[in-house]
């Protein structure tokens, strides 16, 4: 079965909270998923095996402590962080005693869960050093990490430019601002932005194996998942 490096599933029956949750952990380079009880977990566990579990404790159909049991038995490996809004010291204990590995209450402060996962995330899948690629302004090529050559266009360049620039999240309206054309309607300047990302990865892609190069991070813009260094 197939294991997601940096991978997050997300138990929460909240709705609201889940996609919140979902956008913010995925800004921070997270592959996150998110489902709403044990029963939806099975079916996603089914497909790929994710790095950290963040369960919820009040969950329909089954409780988070007896979720939380049956993975541990299941996968002795896997990170469980519980996210509850219970605070007694014996619920923590027996949160703790069910098999997870760190117990946050709600509601929790997005920089430690960030920290938490990540955490957790290198001991599962302790990260290998990562290569570089690099963008040739001037040419207008963009160099893999066993440098190989690809041809880009002015707005592919610029594109890529902006991602390298970005850090972490190049926002859309930093991409309309710079792509974007004032005497068109913003969904078509999106459809536009649209497509030249989509030629980039295309690109991109026959060189990373089946590892992600840009993503789009949900009603917020685009993320770089390799290093561009610019020269």
């Amino acid at each position: 079965m197939k294991r997601i490096s940096n991978g997050v599933l997300l138990v929460e029956d909240n709705v609201a909270l889940r996609e919140a949750l979902e956008d913010q952990l995925a800004v921070a380079g997270f592959d996150v998923r998110g489902v709403g009880d044990g029963l939806e977990m099975n079916q996603e566990l089914a497909v790929s095996i994710p790095d950290v579990v963040v369960l919820d404790l009040n969950l329909p159909i089954e409780e988070g402590i007896s979720i939380s049991r049956r993975l541990r038995q299941a996968f002795p490996k896997i990170g469980i962080v519980i996210l509850t809004a219970r605070v007694r010291s014996s619920d923590r204990h027996e949160g703790y005693d069910s098999g997870a590995d760190v117990y946050l209450t709600k509601p929790v402060n997005p920089q430690e869960l960030t920290t938490v996962l990540r955490t957790l995330c290198r001991r599962i899948s302790p990260e290998e050093p990562q290569e570089s690629w690099s963008l040739k302004t001037t040419s207008l090529e963009l160099i893999s990490p066993d440098e190989k050559s690809i041809k880009l266009t002015v707005s592919e360049a610029n594109l890529v430019y902006e991602l390298a620039l970005s850090g972490d999240l190049l926002n859309m309206s930093r991409l309309i601002e710079v792509f974007g054309d004032i005497d068109l309607p913003e969904s078509t300047n999106k459809l536009r932005i649209e497509q030249v990302v989509s030629r980039v990865r295309r690109k991109m892609d026959v060189y990373l194996n089946g590892q992600p190069g840009i993503k789009a991070v949900t009603r917020l813009g685009y993320k770089l998942f390799v290093t561009i260094n610019i020269v």
